[in-house]
């Protein structure tokens, strides 16, 4: 499929976009994967029958070919028809039925908060416990917590703090313990933005993007 024989019902900007009322409004985070392999966060803010529109938080060329995974419903392949400042618009390879597609599955509405996909990396990160800093293997991270990997000893509850590079120093606590590896959740969760825009600075250093 090219760029110039798109589906009429692909979503479009501004009047053309407003005027489809076959279009569904949704507030669904989901993995995007380029055919370069380059892997994204963004939010899908409304699907039609031929397409959705994004938020984005990456540069999307037109004409590029992407594969689009929401947290709860199928992938769906497609082109980006069109960009622009922190919006795409996708036309699907075929189209779907709006209703049959999001009611198959337990889609968030858009009243409901987004749940963010975890990213698994192969960075690291500095955790501080007590009054000592370590570096340690930042296994994944999400808004609103992340996985790291020390043989250090903790306890439940335990309050610590993880700076990580290009976020920044974050307050935490240990909400698990398995083995060497210990779960932390943010006592502030991050915005879905910062997240995906470091998913864009990094996107070349980690290794998957899944669903959490």
């Amino acid at each position: 499929m090219t760029v110039d024989h798109l589906p009429e019902t692909t979503l479009q900007p501004d009047e053309d976009r407003r005027a489809d009322n076959r279009t569904t409004t949704l507030f669904q985070v989901a993995r995007l994967l380029t055919e370069a392999g380059a892997q994204h966060l963004c939010l899908i803010r409304n699907i039609g029958s031929g397409g959705m529109m994004l938020e984005i938080y990456a540069s999307l060329e037109p004409g590029t070919r992407v594969r689009i995974e929401p947290k709860v419903c199928d992938p769906v392949a497609g082109v980006v028809r069109w960009t622009q400042p922190g919006q795409a618009g996708i036309a699907f390879d075929d189209p779907i039925d709006v209703h049959t597609y999001l009611h198959t599955h337990n889609v968030l509405l858009p009243d409901q908060l987004p749940r963010c996909p975890r990213v698994t990396t192969t960075l690291r990160a500095r955790l501080r416990i007590g009054a000592v800093w370590h570096l340690v293997p930042l296994i994944d991270l999400s808004q609103g917590g992340a996985k790291v990997e020390t043989d250090l000893p903790v306890e439940l509850g335990q309050g610590v703090e993880i700076d990580i590079a290009d976020i920044g120093t974050l307050g935490a606590h240990v909400r698990w313990v398995r083995g060497e590896r210990i779960g932390l959740i943010f006592i502030n969760p991050l915005r879905l933005a910062r997240v995906a825009q470091w998913i864009a600075i990094h996107g070349a250093e980690q290794g998957d993007v899944r669903a959490a």
